[in-house]
C-alpha cells in the first residue's frame, strides 16, 4: 500500500469530514453462576425480550448476552453506553456474573449449550433454527467463543467529498458501496493487525476443543496455551469453520459480494443433508445449504445496511447499498470491565478510515487465500520473533509491515486529533510500541498473569468476571440508565404484538424466506 495516496486524500478533506462518523459496537458475553459454570437460566423477562429489545439481546445460546450499543458520535458515547448495558445486566442476573474473555470457561456438557429462543412468531423460529443449525453443524462449544464487533460508518459528509471510483458517476449510494468494498478489501489485508495488537486469547480451558497440534502447550488443571499466540479465538482452532476456509467471497464490488454469498446459500452441501432439514417433525437446521444464511459466514469485516423486517441481509445490500463496515475480529479484552478500551476504539476508528482512504484494487482469490492465511499464522504464532506474513507473493516480517502501516495511518490520526499529539495518535503510539516489543500486547499479559499468579485459564477467567462485578468508576449517563429500564417493558409490548399477530405457517414462511433473493 501507498502512504502518498492517503496523504493526497488527506489533504482535500477538512477534520469535520473525518471526524463526524458514527460508531458503535456489539459486545458478546457469557453469564456465568459464581462457581465458574454457564449459568443454567433462561434469558429473563427483566432483561426484556430477546427479539424485539434494542439494546439487549442473546447471541447463540440463552446465556450468551449480545450488548448492543446504537451508533453514536464518540468513543465515549459507546463506553457510556456499555457502561449502563453492563450495570443494567448485573441488577438484573441474580448473583451471576460476565464471564470477560474470549473463549469460555470449562463446559463439561453440550446441553450447559442451550441454543436461544426467540418466542413463537416465525421470525422468533427462524432465529432460533439457524442457532440449532449452527449446533448441528459446528458444536454448541465453539459458539460460546465471544468477541467485540466495531461497527463505523464514515461521516456523511465525507461520501461527497471523496472521488468516484466508477464512470460514469451512478449516484451517492453506489459511491458509497464501492469506497465501503474497497474499505473491506484492505481490511482483508490487513486484518492481522488487529489482530496482533488486540488478540487477548491465547489459553482456553481444554473441554473447548478437543484439536490438538504443535503449538499448543499443556498449562495448570485443564489449560492449553500456545507460547507465541495473539487471539486463538480468530485461528484455525477457534471461531472458524473448516468448509469455509476455501469459500472465496468476492468483495470486489457489492454485486459480487450478494452474488457470491447468495450462491452458498443456495449449494447444497452433503455433510449437512446428512444432519436432516425436519426430522421426525422437528427442524435441526433452516437449511442443508453451505451457508444457511448469510450471516453464518465467518468473515473478518462485513459491509452492512439496516434491514428491514423478513428482509434477508443480502437482499438489503443489493437493493440499497452497503451503508457501514462491521469489523468482527477483536477479542474482548479480559483487562475491561466492558470488554473493550477507549483507546482500542480510537485505534480502530482510524484504521477502519486508512483502510477506507488507502488505494485498495481488486482482491483475486489467491490473495484473498494468503490473507487468511496472514490471520491464522497471526493468531497462531503473531509474537514470535521475525514471524513472516505474505505480501504481493513475497514474505515480510510481521513487525516491519505493521509499523510501515502505522506510519502510513499518522495523517488520518492527526486528522481525528486536529493536529499531533491528541487521543488518537496516543493510541497510534500505543500501537507501535507493541509491533516493537510484542511483551506489551494483551495476549502477552494473560499468560504472564496465568504465570505469575500460577492461575489456571478457569480460575483466572473467574477473577476478571469477579472484577467486572464491581461498580463502574463513574456511573453511567442517567438518561441511557432511564432508557435501559423503558425499554424492556416495551420490547416486552412488543414481542406481544408480534405474537399476536396473524402469519402464514411457519414452513410456508421459511419456504418465501429461503426463497428470496
Amino acid at each position: 500500500m501507498q502512504g502518498a495516496v492517503i496523504r493526497q486524500r488527506i489533504r482535500r478533506l477538512t477534520r469535520q469530514q473525518l471526524s463526524g462518523g458514527l460508531r458503535g459496537v456489539e459486545r458478546e458475553c457469557l453469564r456465568v453462576t459464581p462457581a465458574g459454570r454457564v449459568a443454567p437460566t433462561p434469558h429473563g423477562e427483566e432483561l426484556g425480550s430477546a427479539l424485539t429489545h434494542r439494546y439487549i439481546t442473546t447471541d447463540f445460546a440463552e446465556a450468551l448476552l449480545e450488548l448492543i450499543t446504537p451508533p453514536v458520535k464518540s468513543t465515549h458515547d459507546v463506553s457510556d453506553w456499555l457502561a449502563a448495558q453492563h450495570e443494567f445486566v448485573l441488577s438484573k442476573v441474580d448473583g451471576e456474573q460476565l464471564w470477560t474473555p474470549s473463549m469460555p470457561p470449562a463446559i463439561t456438557s453440550d446441553r450447559q449449550l442451550l441454543p436461544a429462543r426467540y418466542g413463537s412468531s416465525n421470525i422468533g423460529m427462524l432465529k432460533h433454527i439457524y442457532r440449532l443449525g449452527l449446533a448441528n453443524r459446528y458444536g454448541p462449544r465453539m459458539q460460546a467463543i465471544v468477541g467485540i464487533h466495531f461497527n463505523y460508518s464514515p461521516p456523511p459528509d465525507l461520501w461527497r467529498s471523496l472521488p468516484h471510483l466508477e464512470s460514469p458517476p451512478t449516484g451517492i449510494v453506489a459511491k458509497r458501496s464501492a469506497w465501503i468494498m474497497g474499505q473491506m478489501r484492505n481490511v482483508r489485508r490487513l486484518a492481522w493487525l488487529p489482530t496482533y495488537l488486540l488478540g487477548a486469547s491465547p489459553a482456553f480451558h481444554d473441554t473447548l476443543s478437543q484439536v490438538r497440534n504443535a503449538d499448543l502447550r499443556q498449562g495448570r488443571k485443564g489449560t492449553l496455551y500456545a507460547p507465541d499466540a495473539t487471539s486463538l479465538r480468530m485461528s484455525s482452532l477457534g471461531y472458524t469453520s473448516a468448509l469455509q476456509a476455501g469459500l472465496v467471497i468476492s468483495a470486489n464490488s457489492v454485486h459480487e459480494y450478494v452474488r457470491d454469498l447468495e450462491a452458498a446459500v443456495h449449494a447444497r452441501h452433503a455433510a449437512y443433508g446428512k444432519i436432516g432439514v425436519r426430522v421426525r417433525g422437528r427442524y435441526r437446521q433452516l437449511s442443508d445449504s453451505v451457508l444457511q444464511v448469510e450471516n453464518e459466514y465467518y468473515s473478518a469485516a462485513r459491509p452492512k445496511r439496516r434491514i428491514r423486517r423478513g428482509e434477508r441481509a443480502a437482499t438489503a445490500l443489493r437493493r440499497r447499498g452497503a451503508e457501514y463496515l462491521e469489523l468482527r475480529l477483536v477479542d474482548a479484552d479480559p483487562f475491561e470491565p466492558l470488554g473493550v478500551s477507549d483507546e482500542s476504539m480510537r485505534f480502530l476508528e482510524a484504521f477502519l478510515l486508512y483502510c477506507l482512504l488507502e488505494e485498495s484494487p481488486p482482491m483475486a482469490a489467491d490473495e484473498y487465500l494468503a490473507c487468511v492465511s496472514n490471520l491464522d499464522r497471526t493468531a497462531w504464532r503473531g509474537r514470535a520473533r521475525g514471524v513472516r506474513l505474505i505480501r504481493n507473493r513475497r514474505r515480510i516480517r510481521l513487525d516491519n509491515w505493521g509499523l510501515e502501516v502505522c506510519r502510513a495511518m499518522r495523517p488520518v490520526c492527526e486528522a481525528l486529533d486536529g493536529g499531533a499529539g491528541g487521543e488518537y495518535s496516543a493510541a497510534l503510539k500505543a500501537a507501535r510500541a507493541s509491533l516493537r516489543d510484542p511483551g506489551l500486547t494483551p495476549a502477552a499479559r494473560v499468560l504472564d498473569e496465568l504465570g505469575d499468579a500460577g492461575w489456571d485459564h478457569q480460575a483466572w477467567g473467574m477473577e476478571k468476571a469477579r472484577l467486572a462485578s464491581r461498580p463502574p468508576r463513574a456511573r453511567p449517563n442517567a438518561a441511557r440508565r432511564r432508557a435501559l429500564k423503558d425499554e424492556a417493558p416495551a420490547s416486552l409490548a412488543r414481542l406481544q404484538a408480534m405474537e399476536s399477530a396473524p402469519e402464514p405457517p411457519f414452513d410456508e414462511f421459511l419456504a418465501r424466506y429461503l426463497e428470496k433473493g
